[in-house]
């Protein structure tokens, strides 16, 4: 997601599968930008990766790490924007539960809850 709200790619994995296990195939294709991330995603290898594209990784360190991470905290205060979003994606009970079997079908009612979510920004 931007920091405008637009959502921008997602992928969806099994529930036994690590964000950061697929972050740098999300990624791969984002350069020259912020990338505003949670400390689920703090890895070395993974800022690495983010700075080969040419990105500044905007990620808190874990509480276990030895040396302390400088992040940009202004900017990082832009992902409760994404937080929002999930949040409000959340209040259908039918994706909260996640009620479907089938990934395409769970993944059109996401695209019916983003809908629903810009065209009640468009109204108000």
């Amino acid at each position: 997601m931007t920091a405008e709200g637009h959502f921008v790619e997602g992928l969806l994995t099994g529930g036994n599968v690590h964000d950061v296990k697929v972050a740098d195939m999300l990624f791969e294709d984002v350069v020259g930008c912020y990338v505003v991330e949670d400390a689920g995603y703090d890895s070395d290898p993974h800022r690495r990766e983010l700075r080969a594209n040419n990105n500044i990784p905007v990620i808190p360190g874990r509480k276990n790490r030895k040396v302390l991470i400088e992040y940009d905290k202004e900017i990082y205060k832009l992902r409760k924007r994404i937080e929002m979003f999930f949040g409000k994606i959340k209040e259908n009970k039918r994706l909260r539960m996640r009620y479907e079997k089938l990934d395409e079908t769970f993944l059109g009612f996401i695209a019916l809850a983003t809908l629903k979510i810009i065209l009640m920004a468009i109204i108000s």
